[in-house]
């Protein structure tokens, strides 16, 4: 009798091997084939011989899907495993099919066996067969025992036998019962034997993974059960958990008490299903290609609170001759597992060493790029010296010795300024510092060396290629006449307050020389940087960053699963790293967490709220309302009255020209009341959140309203519960607030009965319980001390609570976020459809044409925040659409037939349209984290380049095949036609593997481009590489293919621009990034094509607005609502030194879009002008708070008028000279004699021409 199984993914194919050799003797011919190794060989077999019963365990994912269903009907018999197979698959009964699975339920030699017996006498053969036996799968392993154990006091005499140990720190180690049973546990030895040999107890317990969460804890958990048998009957407690399982560790999130309890740090081993060792070695991704093995590896098992994912082994694959099948062998990476052990140690020693003998460092963040003296302490949403006093008095109180350190925010700012105890910049050179005592180290030559000598070697090379020999340019002292590295800081007792170091550039000075990184993203970090951090490896027993973000875990480095060699282990070394973090920035959070090693504490974010309007627009929006009113009643003489008010107010408020002399006025009103609607509904931050304190009462009313300003299912509209407050409802918001922080202070009677009914059932409850769980986040600073005492931090999702993400609370978690293997949503898909066809719709009232081609920056938070909205965006411009499998996973893209592609123009006109061409580029972080959204788009654009339509209704069509044609005549026959086909397909560009950001903003920042062709140049040369999908036709994965030229043929088609805001907390001028992607893009498209795109706008709003709009109008109203906005700039002034950099990095952001966009009008700098130089309360602030941010804004302004991007009145610009002379000498004062050259508040404009080390691989003038 012939069996054929067909197997995919999970198959246990030694034991099946052995399976196949018992059969053998009872006359059954069972052959096995992989569908990811030999499905063609598996048809082929079929065809070619009579094939009784057919098993099929198929994948969508995998090769064949479809030929080997239609394959599989030449058998005489069917049956279908796993969820993957169709239900009509299986010719057996249903009951018969159960019944087979019974036996393949465990592994088991005899039960696959008696399976496939059972099978053949259902299918008509006179053979015995037995009842499928009970098998154990579970129980506790060591390579060196003569067996497996059943329980944990037999285990512990057989190791007090054999090593003669009894005590010691006992790490668990979970693992899967199939690599025992199939004898494919090299990885699993490797592991308990280095933890042995570093002085640990090793308890391995095996078993099948998490079970179903209606299993009882016991069964469902075997693992927990050895572990607490160790600590009570052999007095062998754990100190923590190396967990060798992959995807979900815990059923479900709720289960995580489980590990609380446990109280131990748990680490992820990651093993590779699909790589050799040697391969991962040379792969700049880490974990292959796909996001498989960074869901079932990293993000599952993040959702259970795991830490410092590591890789353990890869897998080679041994050929069985007899069977003709290759069985994976699992090879264990011993450098990687011995350097996770050095790190156990690390963290286990903070579980008994004293506090008071503790030694802590605590790293801020720093953006020098943004002025290194103006932006200490840069952390997203936290005031973060303020929140470091409330830290250092709880190190005090818990038993730290923390010397004399200030308990009070400010004065530790006024120590590191003082003391300069900095990195040099623009205003602070190393004499200065040595001589203010800034200094904490001295780093010499043979200091240095002895670390550099213990690098891998290839690092070593890569470091002295790109900075010479020590001591390289940057923080360079000579003392003695010998050159030291500087290692700045301050010191208390154990406790050192540092700012992370310099990441690509040196010197006291910011310019396109010396911002080394600007000319080579994949720079290696400088010597000093590595010096600093060795030396707080070699001082310290656990570092602490202290807010988000900063560097380290954007060195350059694989994706995950990183290696020695890679810039972010090198910096830690085995230092247990705790990362203070903010909850809703998602993406570069689980960076950190991945390639940084982070134990994440998250904190809560401001609050956040509508902004409050300055008197003149509320003025000007009664008026409005006014106006409208009369126009409606017809009462011509009060319009005219009215009108006459509005139109010097509209002037003032810069909603209309200086010139403006009311033609058109009911267009104007109109309009003007949409931009006060918007205004009304940008939030905006009161303030910042303080580390450890929560909102009062007011502040979680607030926090809740903001919440419900996107309309729910399940609770009642702002607007609903306004209206039982009996007030007129003109703010529902404000109303609104007053009746929730009436409910949540329980105030009697603050909604009656009857209301409460109207309400919801469960509106107060509601209140209540997501009020009380702001006000957990008190417990964020004991989540700190619990960290550094290598406990267990419980995890918690990551996400917007503005967008309604209650499930982000409390804080103090670490954070994950979604399974991206999960989206988009079909939910998501609705939303991108309408988001695409109001970008068409738009464009087409102003060109009167569809557009070809819209470029769009598509970043990780679409993912992490929108649930993949404007990737779905995406796909419906280009005409297509996702298909989902059973378990809600997209499994493909398809595309919608073109007679089906229809826009409704307006509200009577329905028009057929073509498919849009889309070019993308994505984030690093997108890149590395969400690639399957990369990979989908550019399988839509491969699809839709082999559509056979016309190139008048399928623009993608037409641009592949003109960029075909130009390909052949450029390269002739140097690559193939497939090979220039797959060329100019490309759709999907990023920055190089392991690197991060578009370089833009860096130019920007040095003032290192002359001409818009400099910034179009950088924006090329740093996001020029292709990235595609291996299942785009037949091609193979590209992964970073350097495409400048391509891609800048992509740009050229391009007549919109567009990028979206994914969160509403953070708008476009709060983030220099979205000038550098979106307006970077923008620049480009103008330089190599010789006209301006459209640029275009939309945002992830509170209450759900999904109008495109151009972007100089969301720069207009974020300014209104921020930057020139009263409240905002006294929440702003409550945080000081911080409060004022936030300002002057807002005024950055503007110059950013000036330069690149040329969207910011004349009247929003005149109008900064007017709110920060010429009003001398503010100008006061900024000089006495943060005098470095006030020389930033004065500068910036000053060469936004140099180059033309502000037309500065003659006495306006006289009055930003002046302060900027004025804060110039409170900036001499400050320094004191200095002898060395610094740059001060100069502008030095030196481009790729200036700079000999700069050498730009693609030019504009190539393509010219």
């Amino acid at each position: 009798m012939n069996i054929v199984f067909v197997y995919g993914h999970m198959f246990n194919v030694q034991t099946w091997t052995r399976a196949c050799a018992m059969l053998r003797e009872d006359g059954i011919e069972l052959v096995l084939f992989s569908q990811q190794q030999s499905a063609e060989k598996a048809m082929a077999f079929v065809e070619n011989k009579s094939v009784d019963i057919f098993i099929g365990q198929f994948f969508h994912d995998l090769p064949c899907y479809a030929e080997l269903l239609e394959c599989s009907e030449k058998a005489s018999m069917r049956v279908g495993l796993g969820w993957d197979m169709l239900p009509g698959f299986s010719t057996f009964s249903e009951e018969q099919v159960a019944r087979f699975n019974q036996y393949l339920a465990k592994i088991s030699v005899d039960n696959y066996v008696n399976g496939i017996k059972y099978l053949a006498a259902c299918a008509g053969i006179d053979l015995a067969y037995n009842e499928p036996l009970p098998v154990q799968t579970h129980g506790l392993y060591h390579p060196e025992a003569p067996g497996l154990f059943s329980n944990a006091a037999g285990y512990h005499d057989w190791f007090v036998s054999r090593s003669g140990r009894g005590q010691g720190p006992v790490i668990g180690i979970p693992c899967y019962y199939g690599q025992i049973a199939e004898k494919n546990h090299d990885d699993i030895d490797a592991v308990i034997r280095a933890i042995e040999s570093n002085g640990m107890i090793p308890l391995c317990v095996y078993s099948e993974g998490a079970q179903d969460a209606a299993v009882p804890l016991p069964e469902r958990y075997p693992w927990l059960v050895y572990f607490k048998e160790s600590a009570v009957s052999v007095s062998m407690g754990l100190s923590a958990i190396v967990n060798l399982m992959a995807g979900r560790l815990l059923s479900t999130p709720e289960d995580a008490f489980i590990l609380q309890d446990l109280n131990v740090p748990v680490f992820q081993m990651v093993r590779l299903y699909h790589q050799s060792p040697d391969e991962w070695a040379k792969d700049s991704g880490g974990l292959g290609s796909g996001s498989l093995g960074m869901v079932y590896g990293l993000a599952q098992p993040e959702m259970a609170g795991v830490i410092e994912p590591t890789m353990t082994a890869g897998t080679i694959p041994k050929h069985d001759a007899a069977m003709d099948i290759n069985i994976r062998r699992y090879v264990p990476v011993a450098e990687r597992i011995d350097h996770l052990c050095k790190r156990l140690g690390r963290w286990i020693q903070l579980q008994t060493l004293p506090n008071s003998q503790k030694r802590v460092t605590i790293v801020l963040n720093n953006n020098p790029c943004k002025g290194a003296e103006a932006t200490l302490g840069l952390a997203a949403g936290l005031d973060t010296f303020e929140s470091l006093a409330r830290f250092i008095r709880a190190l005090k109180d818990a038993g730290y010795h923390v010397g004399d350190a200030p308990e009070n925010g400010k004065a530790i700012l006024d120590l590191f300024l003082e003391r300069k105890a900095i990195s040099e910049f623009r205003w602070t050179t190393v004499d200065e510092i040595v001589r203010k005592g800034g200094v904490l180290h001295r780093v010499d030559r043979v200091e240095y060396e002895r670390m550099l000598e213990c690098l891998p070697q290839a690092a070593k090379e890569r470091i002295l290629d790109d900075w010479g020999d020590f001591p390289g340019e940057g923080m360079v002292y000579r003392e003695n006449g010998e050159p030291v590295l500087l290692v700045t800081g301050l010191i208390f007792g154990n406790l050192k307050l540092m700012i992370q170091p310099k990441r690509g550039c040196y010197g006291a000075k910011c310019n396109g020389e010396v911002c080394r990184i600007l000319h080579d993203p994949e720079l290696s970090p400088p010597h000093h940087w590595l010096a600093v951090y060795n030396y707080i490896q070699k001082t310290s027993d656990v570092v602490v960053h202290f807010g988000a973000h900063g560097a380290l875990e954007f060195l350059p480095g694989k994706r995950a699963a990183l290696s020695d060699g890679c810039f972010p282990e090198i910096s830690l070394g085995d230092m247990p790293n705790v990362y203070l973090y903010v909850m809703d920035v998602s993406g570069d959070g689980i960076v950190a967490k991945r390639r940084g090693r982070a134990v994440m504490v998250d904190h809560l974010t401001p609050v956040h709220r509508p902004a409050v309007m300055d008197d003149d627009i509320l003025a000007l929006e009664r008026l409005a309302e006014e106006y409208q009113s009369a126009r409606d009643n017809k009462e011509t003489k009060r319009e005219a009255v009215v009108k006459d008010k509005m139109i010097p107010l509209m002037k003032s408020q810069n909603f209309v020209d200086a010139t403006y002399g009311g033609e058109d006025f009911d267009e104007e009103a109109g309009l003007l009341a949409r931009r006060i609607a918007q205004i009304r509904r940008t939030l905006a931050p009161s303030g910042m959140h303080v580390l450890g304190t929560h909102p009062d009462p007011d502040g979680i009313a607030t926090m809740l309203s903001t919440i419900l300003m996107k309309p729910t299912h399940e609770q009642p509209t702002l607007e609903k519960i306004a209206a039982v407050s009996g007030r007129t409802a003109n703010n529902p918001f404000d109303d609104a607030k007053e009746v929730i922080r009436s409910v949540i202070n329980d105030e009697p009677g603050a909604v009656s009965d009857s209301a409460e009914a109207e309400l919801s059932k469960d509106f107060a409850l509601w209140c209540r319980d997501i009020g009380g769980r702001i006000n957990m986040s008190t417990r964020e600073i004991p989540q700190l001390l619990r960290a550094l005492n290598g406990e267990y931090i419980e995890p918690g999702l990551s996400g917007s609570l503005c967008l309604g993400k209650t499930q982000t609370l409390p804080t103090g978690r670490n954070f994950f976020t979604t399974d991206v293997q999960a989206l988009p949503t079909r939910a998501a898909f609705e939303v991108g459809r309408e988001l695409a066809d109001n970008l068409i719709r738009k464009y087409i009232r102003e060109e009167n044409r569809f557009p070809e081609s819209v470029g769009i920056s598509l970043w990780s938070i679409d993912a992490f925040k929108s649930d993949g909205e404007m990737f779905c965006q995406i796909l419906h411009l280009m005409g297509m659409r996702p298909v989902w499998d059973a378990a809600g996973r997209v499994s493909k893209i398809e595309a919608v037939p073109i007679e089906a592609l229809s826009l409704l123009v307006d509200e009577k006109t329905i028009s057929p349209r073509p498919r849009i061409d889309v070019v993308i580029q994505t984030s690093g972080i997108l890149r590395d984290m969400v690639p399957h959204f990369a990979d989908l788009v550019d399988e839509a654009a491969v699809l839709a380049s082999r559509l056979d339509e016309s190139h008048e209704l399928n623009f993608i069509r037409k641009h592949t095949d003109e960029r075909l044609a130009e390909l052949k005549k450029e390269l002739g026959e140097k690559v193939t036609e497939s090979e220039m086909g797959r060329m100019a397909s490309f759709r999907v560009f990023s920055s190089a593997p392991g690197t991060y950001g578009i370089g833009v903003g860096l130019a920007l920042d040095a003032s290192a481009w002359e001409s818009e062709a400099d910034l179009a140049e950088t924006y090329v040369n740093w996001g020029g590489y292709a990235y595609g999908s291996d299942r785009a036709g037949d091609f193979s994965r590209i992964s970073g293919q350097k495409a400048r030229r391509l891609y800048a043929g992509n740009l050229k088609t391009i007549d919109v621009t567009y990028m979206r805001q994914y969160s509403p907390e953070y708008d476009l001028v709060d983030c220099g990034c979205y000038a550098g992607y979106l307006g970077g893009m923008s620049v480009a498209v103008k330089a190599v094509a010789g006209k301006s795109a459209r640029v275009y706008w939309a945002d992830t709003n509170a209450v759900g607005d999904l109008s495109v709009r151009d972007l100089k109008d969301d720069i207009e109203i974020s300014v209104k609502a921020k930057l020139l906005n009263k409240n905002w700039i006294e929440n702003q002034k409550k945080h000081g030194y911080k409060g004022a950099g936030g300002v002057s990095g807002r005024v950055n952001n503007l110059f950013k879009w000036s330069a690149t966009t040329g969207k910011v009008e004349k009247c929003v700098f005149d109008k900064i002008v007017e709110t920060y130089i010429r009003d001398r309360e503010n100008l006061d602030w900024l000089r006495t708070e943060n005098p470095y941010a006030l020389e930033e804004l004065t500068r910036r302004l000053l060469e936004a008028e140099s180059r033309g991007l502000w037309e500065a009145s003659p006495d306006m610009l006289d009055d930003v000279r002046h302060a900027a002379l004025l804060i110039e000498g409170d900036m001499e004062e400050i320094m004191g004699n200095v002898n060395e050259e610094f740059q001060g508040g100069k502008v030095d404009v030196l481009t790729a021409g200036d700079v000999d080390k700069w050498e730009p691989e693609w030019r504009l003038a190539f393509d010219k």
